[in-house]
């Protein structure tokens, strides 16, 4: 059962031959207080442009950026500009909205929440604002990504990301994990500092010392190894996942990529490491 204050209209745009506005799973069951990912309170705005790197440029001229997603990065050239260009052609004439997440960077763009009104046509009501982010996720265009400390925020996205996890949406499909996993094994340092989101069955999990590893090859064969401080270890067996008891799950890491590759990638906490419910894997 998901907490009461799950509460999200997603409907996003879906990678497939276009983008188109797609419904997504409403997750709530009651109304939620007004939080930094509800739409209660957002400034309107208008889009002036979407840039392959992912900023947002309003037309009063302030720079956003979507807050708790990975926008892929120049290692991705293609998507990401496909991804710029459908989300420019699916936020056109709809109305948006926006709350910030944190502020400024040293460059002067701000880290946003996004929400978009979609208008009433003959065959549709209006409908609430949906958060853009949560959309995003469960069509499976970009991962979820912690920061901030919205705690209620990162909860619901887990969630979204959930279904997209589940029915291998986008950047979950096995292919396009198993390629970009590939291609980072092939030049470690050119992904070095890169942030990716991948998921993997644990082959077995070693306690050492204050410390857990996680390994994703068989004993003798090549694979990534997560290493799991004593902070993250204790935070994840509060919430009923004894990192030493992952063997055999499916597991999200999100990491950063080290410079000799992923046998030696961390887990910085514990919102870095999602173990996948048995009903929420990948249907085979």
């Amino acid at each position: 059962m998901l907490h009461p204050s799950l509460r999200a209209w997603a409907r996003c745009a879906a990678l497939v031959a276009g983008f188109v506005l797609i419904p997504a799973v409403r997750l709530d069951a009651q109304p939620l207080k007004p939080s930094a990912c509800t739409p209660e309170g957002a400034l309107v705005t208008e889009i002036g442009a979407i840039a392959a790197d992912g900023t947002i440029t309003l037309k009063d001229g302030l720079l956003l950026r979507l807050a708790n997603v990975i926008w892929p990065d120049h290692l991705e050239p293609g998507v990401r500009d496909k991804l710029a260009q459908g989300l420019t052609e699916t936020l056109r004439n709809q109305r948006v909205s926006w709350k910030p997440a944190a502020g400024p960077d040293r460059w002067g763009i701000v880290p946003a929440f996004l929400f978009v009104q979609e208008p009433a046509t003959t065959h549709q009501p209006e409908l609430p604002p949906f958060w853009l982010q949560a959309g995003m996720v469960e069509a499976g265009l970009v991962p979820a990504w912690p920061e901030f400390s919205h705690h209620d925020c990162w909860a619901t996205l887990v969630e979204h990301e959930r279904i997209a996890v589940q029915r291998r949406r986008g950047h979950w499909a096995p292919r396009v994990q198993a390629q970009r996993l590939a291609r980072i094994g092939a030049n470690p340092a050119a992904h070095a500092g890169r942030r990716i989101v991948v998921q993997w069955r644990v082959a077995s999990a070693r306690k050492w010392r204050d410390l857990v590893f996680l390994n994703m090859g068989r004993r003798g064969t090549e694979g990534a190894s997560l290493s799991l401080t004593a902070a993250t270890i204790t935070a994840l067996t509060t919430r009923g996942f004894a990192p030493e008891h992952l063997a055999g799950q499916r597991i999200i890491a999100r990491i950063a990529v080290p410079g000799d590759g992923l046998r030696r990638a961390r887990i910085e906490s514990a919102e870095h490491l999602t173990p996948i419910a048995p009903e929420a894997s990948p249907q085979r």
